[in-house]
């Protein structure tokens, strides 16, 4: 556990070498002595997954997320936190390789989830997000703009409650509002939007 929580560390760091080899021995130590599909090890393999998705590793990333997602459905059921926080995770990746027709129905699911479970959680507006980021990659601008703007503007609101870690998907959201409009041929709200950086 203290090779894993270091490993999140170094890669909220950008330290991603160091993350990498502590996540490696890591994973090499719960498969053994706790088996493939203990939740302990499959939060290596979402760390995993994570730390490659920062790294723009998208393949690598894809590979984990199914596995880390596909186990955690397996063994803690499809509404568990940590099964909703893989989705999304596959979601994310889906969406950085222009995969939209797969990564819309996931995050379509997801946010129906986290409406009926938590609606005020951070993570509810990150899947909006991804919907919306799904939605405007399917050119479908006009139902993909009001996912993004509340998705970015939900987490931005709840911004205190989410790990400095996780403030990437806040940063990814604000990207992906920009493109939207540039993408839309709407150049004067994108540079609107691009002049309201997250901290």
């Amino acid at each position: 556990m203290s090779m894993s929580n270091l490993a999140n560390d170094y890669e909220g760091e950008g330290e991603y070498a160091q993350a990498e080899t502590l996540n490696s021995q890591a994973l090499e130590i719960r498969r053994r002595v706790s088996g493939p599909e203990h939740p302990d090890t499959l939060y290596t393999v979402s760390n995993f997954a994570s730390l490659y998705q920062r790294e723009g590793k998208y393949a690598l990333a894809e590979t984990y997320a199914t596995q880390a997602l596909t186990g955690r459905r397996h063994a803690l059921g499809s509404e568990d936190p940590n099964t909703l926080a893989s989705e999304a995770d596959l979601a994310l990746v889906y969406v950085s390789q222009g995969k939209f027709d797969e990564s819309e129905p996931l995050a379509r699911e997801l946010v129906v989830l986290y409406q009926k479970k938590q609606p005020d959680d951070w993570q509810r507006f990150r899947a909006e997000s991804l919907l919306g980021a799904s939605l405007a990659g399917e050119r479908k601008y006009a139902e993909g703009e009001p996912l993004l703007l509340e998705g970015y503007q939900g987490m931005l609101a709840r911004k205190d409650r989410i790990d400095a870690a996780d403030r990437y998907y806040l940063e990814r959201a604000h990207r992906w509002l920009i493109q939207l409009y540039k993408d839309w041929g709407k150049p004067g709200m994108a540079a609107a939007i691009a002049k309201s950086i997250p901290d």
